[in-house]
């Protein structure tokens, strides 16, 4: 086997057999290093006994059976649970409770007499102990693997023969027999695709665990998330106790689903009634905040909408700052307000926060955005029991939007009665004791806000 040196930017995986300063893909300086790259044979082509076509036809039509876990909100990112066979990548910040997460699901399965196989490679076997007796977890089932090779893993499931491979984390793990350097772009890409083989092969249903990088996106290529089945991110303020567990990429389910979790001293809890969790500390009403009913997955969640518009001190480039919404989409509603009621928001730095680590992705939520935006510029308070949706059309239309009975519903579960909405959705039989106000322009609805 002939073997040759390249060069491999540690950032993005661009690889090159000249090493550079600046890697010509990224422009990252100082992120290239050298890796063994071996070239040979392609070797002959031909079949395996295991590679053989089919007709669609003769295949069977069997039905998913899902691993049910009990652990609602993780479930309900899944898909409905998880997938036998499937590979499962899941990023998120140092300490914010990915091992943790784990864990407890490992303790759940174990205790559904399925055997686990927990691999760290950033901890011992000690220091795991501790926190399963903090969870609550001692079971027969879950074999710990601790400090070891990408072949001690491969040996281990060979031999134990676990229903589930917990790999904690991709960046730790290293093979002997391919690139040398733990936690490179190529060493990654090795042992995930070395642990993926080994999991359709030995019929194991595979979770690993990576870092993320200071842009927030899972260390490593993207090709790692274009190999896996499903790629998750575990989000959250450290400070706090409240975590979001979100979907990027799921082959058995969808990516619009997110679970929610508190944090707490015995671990993850499911919050089953999101709603009331980013509620429950309003106060008086205050001017620059809106409710508005997201729609997540299947289910609507109440989330509020802050807003600050200030005096801006930087005449001719005031400030447009986002928290957990689209600053380019911000943008082009500040231009519809200042184009259609006369606002003149180019004197005036703008700050929108969307509260609780939520985001909004939806255009549904044009409406309750500008809403809040003016009441902070005209200092005009929202009322407490109004709920605003719908989506703004470049031209001031307040556009329909879907699934708006859901949204109603959930937030006359939370208390709220007035709604103000597209006037082509305002003949809702449905529902009962409310009062909707229709509204068709931005016009027509900044002229209700005022009064």
């Amino acid at each position: 086997m002939k073997k040759k040196v390249l060069y491999e930017c540690i950032e993005c995986g661009y690889q090159s057999p000249i090493s550079y300063g600046k890697c010509p893909q990224c422009d990252n300086w100082g992120s290239m290093v050298e890796a063994a790259a071996t070239a040979g044979d392609a070797g002959k082509g031909g079949l395996s006994p295991q590679a053989k076509p089919v007709t669609l036809k003769e295949i069977e039509n069997l039905e998913i059976e899902r691993h049910i876990t009990g652990l609602d909100e993780f479930d309900r990112v899944l898909g409905g649970g998880i997938v036998p066979d499937s590979v499962v990548l899941i990023g998120g910040e140092p300490g914010v409770g990915k091992s943790t997460l784990l864990l407890e699901v490992s303790g759940i399965l174990a205790f559904k007499s399925k055997k686990v196989l927990y691999y760290s490679g950033e901890e011992s076997a000690i220091q795991i102990k501790l926190r399963a007796n903090r969870l609550g977890i001692d079971s027969e089932d879950i074999l710990l693997l601790t400090m070891g090779t990408l072949e001690d893993v491969r040996s281990s499931v060979e031999d134990k023969k676990p229903d589930f491979l917990i790999i904690d984390s991709i960046q730790t793990i290293n093979s002997k027999s391919g690139p040398s350097i733990s936690g490179s772009i190529s060493s990654m890409r090795y042992a995930t695709s070395e642990i993926i083989e080994m999991a359709k092969t030995n019929h194991v249903t595979v979770f690993i665990i990576g870092h993320i990088t200071k842009e927030g996106q899972i260390a490593g290529p993207k090709t790692l998330e274009h190999m896996v089945d499903a790629v998750l991110y575990f989000q959250g303020e450290i400070k706090t106790d409240l975590r979001i567990l979100r979907a990027e990429k799921n082959r058995f389910g969808s990516i619009d689903e997110i679970g929610i979790f508190q944090m707490t001293h015995k671990g993850l809890t499911s919050i089953s009634d999101p709603s009331l969790l980013f509620l429950q500390h309003r106060q008086t009403p205050e001017s620059g905040i809106s409710i508005f009913p997201t729609l997540s997955g299947l289910r609507s969640i109440l989330i509020e909408i802050q807003a600050l518009v200030t005096e801006s001190p930087f005449v001719g480039n005031p400030r447009r700052i986002t928290v957990g919404f689209d600053p380019y989409r911000m943008s082009m509603l500040i231009s519809i307000i200042e184009k259609k009621l006369k606002l003149p928001f180019y004197k005036s730095d703008v700050f929108l926060n969307i509260t609780g680590g939520m985001t909004i992705r939806e255009t549904a939520g044009d409406l309750s955005i500008i809403s809040a935006l003016i009441s902070s510029y005209k200092n005009i308070v929202v009322p407490k029991d109004l709920i605003i949706i719908g989506e703004v059309g470049l031209t001031g239309e307040v556009r329909p939007v879907t699934f708006i009975e859901s949204r109603i519903k959930e937030a006359v579960r939370q208390g709220f009665a007035r709604f103000i909405l597209p006037a082509a959705q305002s003949e809702l039989k449905t529902i009962d004791n409310v009062t909707l106000i229709p509204v068709e322009n931005l016009y027509n609805f900044y002229n209700k806000i005022k009064s």
